[in-house]
């Protein structure tokens, strides 16, 4: 299974729907993200008082008032810095709502403009609402089928607000996991997923993250990352004469994984060979290559081993 003219196949094949498709596309996600960065906050005027009293939202934001009195409630809204006039809003009749989409960023006051003593307060903070993903990479460039990889996402807050929101990372267009995850400004993490490739097909898979768009962000062309790809093969099936799965467990699988047999995921981060295999005494092969840990449970081992020999033989269909 040569690697480049799997992709090369599956390269045209997207070349061609995409070109028949891209129009529609592009202006689906231009409208979904502009419905996803807008929230709508609901409010009642009940009992001759805004309820609730006060809130916080974001620029783009829509905020409704229901009028759940017996009688006519205008709002008037004044910047609390000033005391100047912002809005004046249409007359609200009993049992209707009256919305209004804040667009600027100010601190206000507001009032039924007739009763004064009902008053309710409004903050649009200025700041930026912004998440991307900044890096993807597989731990396993070869994940033999019904056996395990882990997929790491790397998250951001660039914005100036605390942040929760779901990350989901895919092979091509197949969900590997989703996790939902809180930022503080300025704050990343990586996130891993366990890929399970029980029920995939053998062949080449792109890796891609996407991060919900968040409520007011704007900047929304780096919450998706696309980076590198991973072979699912046959099990047993690691390695070939150029170095990628070639159809067939053979002495080449056998070999490369029993030179690997004893050596350990290095798990400190703080150790120059972080996330490589090493033996406790390393050999002249080491670091040794992480598809080598078949069953993936950070140690090339006999389960490794017995794993490519049970299959010893074999070639795909």
């Amino acid at each position: 299974m040569n690697p480049t003219k799997l992709s090369h196949k599956r390269s045209l094949l997207v070349i061609t729907i995409s070109l028949s498709l891209i129009t529609s596309i592009a202006l689906s996600t231009l409208l979904i993200r502009e419905a996803a960065s807008q929230t709508t906050h609901e409010l009642k005027i009940a009992n001759f008082a805004f309820v609730p009293q006060y809130i916080t939202i974001s620029a783009g934001d829509t905020v409704k008032w229901n009028n759940t009195d017996a009688v006519i409630h205008t709002l008037w809204f004044v910047f609390i810095s000033n005391g100047s006039t912002y809005l004046l809003s249409d007359p609200i009749p009993p049992s209707t709502v009256w919305s209004h989409t804040f667009t600027t960023a100010p601190e206000l006051q507001y009032y039924s403009f007739d009763k004064l003593w009902i008053t309710g307060f409004i903050n649009v903070p200025t700041g930026a609402h912004d998440v991307a993903v900044t890096n993807l990479n597989s731990a396993k460039t070869v994940i033999c089928q019904e056996c395990l990889g882990n997929i790491t996402a790397t998250t951001e807050n660039q914005g100036d607000f605390p942040e929760t929101f779901n990350v989901t990372v895919y092979a091509d267009a197949t969900p590997i996991g989703e996790t939902s995850v809180s930022l503080a400004s300025g704050g990343s993490a990586d996130i891993v997923f366990s890929w399970n490739a029980t029920g995939f097909s053998k062949g080449n898979y792109t890796l891609k993250a996407e991060a919900d768009i968040v409520s007011g962000e704007v900047d929304t062309a780096d919450n998706t990352y696309i980076d590198g790809w991973v072979i699912i093969s046959m099990l047993g099936d690691i390695t070939g004469p150029d170095g990628w799965p070639d159809g067939k467990c053979d002495m080449r699988d056998v070999g490369v994984v029993a030179r690997g047999f004893g050596a350990k995921h290095v798990s400190n981060t703080a150790d120059p060979k972080y996330c490589e295999y090493w033996h406790a005494t390393p050999c002249s092969s080491c670091p040794h290559n992480p598809n080598c840990d078949v069953v993936y449970d950070g140690k090339i081992d006999m389960r490794d081993v017995g794993t490519v020999a049970r299959h010893f033989g074999e070639t795909d269909p």
